[in-house]
């Protein structure tokens, strides 16, 4: 797993945006919290040659949503690709994704259907919330590395409230039930 300061966040390095602090439930020494922002680019890279061969991937950004969070139930893209020497190799399309339930109708929640609207996040056995960038195929150990990204810069509403532990690259098959 990438840790947060691992990523590329765009703003992270300014206090007023990000916020760079210790939890206790996280593996890692620090994690960064969302102040406020209207432009979400989260992105981290891993060399294929870490990977086994013959193994479907899937990347996970890994998040909590606070109480006084906002703007994050906008639709954001996805993306898992391979980059090599500097080339991006289309390895699947870009996703919709939510990380947090969007509120359809008038006050009122209803089930989101993601073949229409997108994934949503699902809660970790570790209290965690995950959403699934995508996936990569490693066949026979291409050389360059997996891209792995999640953007909102379309809607621009303002953000807060999310707290961004890292991003998780773990074969598919064996972690369906996390």
């Amino acid at each position: 797993m990438l840790c947060a300061r691992e990523l590329g966040i765009i703003w992270a390095g300014t206090p007023q945006y990000w916020n760079w602090k210790t939890l206790t439930e996280s593996r890692f020494a620090e994690v960064a919290e969302l102040l406020s922002v209207c432009w979400l680019d989260i992105h981290g890279k891993m060399q294929t040659q870490m990977l086994s061969l013959k193994t479907n991937y899937a990347a996970y950004l890994v998040f909590k949503i606070l109480e006084n969070s906002d703007g994050l139930d906008s639709p954001s893209k996805a993306s898992v690709k391979l980059v090599q020497q500097s080339i991006v190799q289309v390895e699947g399309e870009n996703s919709t994704v939510y990380l947090k339930e969007p509120m359809l109708g008038q006050g009122s929640w209803i089930e989101v259907d993601q073949s229409i609207y997108g994934r949503m996040p699902k809660e970790r056995r570790d209290t965690w919330m995950e959403i699934e960038l995508g996936e990569y195929f490693n066949d026979e150990g291409d050389e360059g590395y997996i891209h792995m990204q999640l953007l909102e810069t379309e809607l621009l509403h303002w953000k807060r409230g999310l707290i961004i532990e890292g991003i998780e690259l773990r074969p598919k098959e064996e972690w369906n039930d996390k």
